[in-house]
């Protein structure tokens, strides 16, 4: 039986608003791009980014991004009192890179132009349709908790908790491990990062969200790694890339990165296209130290990912093409102006 990946499952109208650890890991970077090419073909549209990494360079390497892809105007919030706050290794020397002593990947924004991402979640929210975001969180849940503790303001009379329940249809979130190993013997070494960095956000938002929550755990994404061949062959079509270049700053290379991050995406613009199974529904309740574990209920709202390993060859290959898919003529490269005063 040939298997194949179903390219056109999701709505066209499907809106997203990403939360991202940008700068922690080289997946944030491959899944940020992957999302620009969706938008380009007509499945999705990212209405916002905020990021919980508490550091300055992660708002403008998203710039950086958004920009490339000729998107300057997305909004970008950043976090408060957010964890991680270390620069790592790739955000600081793509947004410092210079052409001829000019900026090499111009930016669309002013460093004050970066919103607090709690006030520009509210402002998102409240102004979408009801039942109608996908809320991808493919880092902390720091943003999310901040938001559930708002009281109503300009935006909306609702409590953040309330608002969040009348406007997200659906979360798909990078968190969890959910093997039959670790759900068996949950321990502190074998935490999921993205929910043991920040215990008390995950706490308050993964036992108390009022939403539907698909998991794509980390067993997920360590079955699919982006081949570092695609990084120094499926780029040529322009001579800098912002993704390419991060992925080579992040560790030396040649390297294989789990592609976490871009599996979260695919299931959150492309539901039911044949690259995951889902889990029965159930709760996903988060310890005091940061253990996840998946107890089955009839009634729960939530599930995680199976990867269908029969597709997995073909998943990393849709998901590869994605990520490096050249931009059409290229315009959206040259026509962005570059913010020298943005440095």
């Amino acid at each position: 039986m040939k298997h194949t990946i179903n390219k056109m499952s999701a709505a066209r109208s499907t809106r997203l608003i990403l939360d991202t650890d940008m700068g922690n890991d080289i997946d944030d970077a491959l899944a940020l791009g992957m999302i620009h090419t969706l938008q380009s073909q007509g499945e999705c549209e990212l209405i916002g980014v905020v990021s919980s990494k508490d550091n300055p360079y992660s708002p403008v390497y998203i710039d950086i991004v958004n920009t490339f892809y000729g998107r300057g105007d997305i909004p970008i919030g950043i976090v408060r009192d957010g964890a991680t706050p270390d620069d790592r290794t790739f955000i600081l020397p793509v947004a410092n890179a210079r052409n001829d002593g000019r900026p090499r990947y111009p930016r669309s924004k002013l460093p004050d132009e970066y919103e607090d991402a709690v006030p520009l979640l509210r402002r998102l929210l409240a102004r979408e349709p009801d039942n109608s975001v996908i809320m991808v969180m493919i880092g902390f849940s720091t943003n999310m908790a901040q938001l559930f503790d708002t009281p109503g303001d300009a935006n909306s009379p609702l409590c953040g908790a309330d608002l969040f329940a009348k406007k997200v249809k659906r979360v798909v979130a990078m968190a969890g491990n959910f093997s039959d190993e670790v759900q068996a013997n949950p321990t502190l070494d074998n935490r999921e990062y993205n929910i043991h960095s920040d215990v008390p956000s995950a706490v308050r938002f993964f036992n108390y969200c009022p939403t539907p929550i698909t998991f794509c755990g980390y067993e997920v994404g360590c079955m699919m790694p982006y081949p570092a061949a695609s990084i120094t062959c499926d780029y040529q079509w322009v001579n800098h890339h912002p993704v390419a270049e991060a992925y080579v700053h992040y560790i030396p290379m040649p390297y294989d990165r789990p592609l976490w991050d871009p599996a979260t995406i695919l299931e959150a613009v492309r539901p039911g296209c044949g690259s995951f199974t889902l889990s029965p529904k159930g709760r996903v309740t988060v310890d005091e130290y940061g253990c996840a574990l998946f107890k089955p209920e009839p009634s729960g709202r939530h599930r995680y990912l199976i990867a269908v390993e029969e597709n997995l060859e073909l998943t990393i290959n849709e998901i590869v093409s994605l990520c490096s898919k050249p931009l059409p003529d290229n315009s959206a490269v040259r026509t962005t102006p570059s913010m020298e005063s943005a440095k």
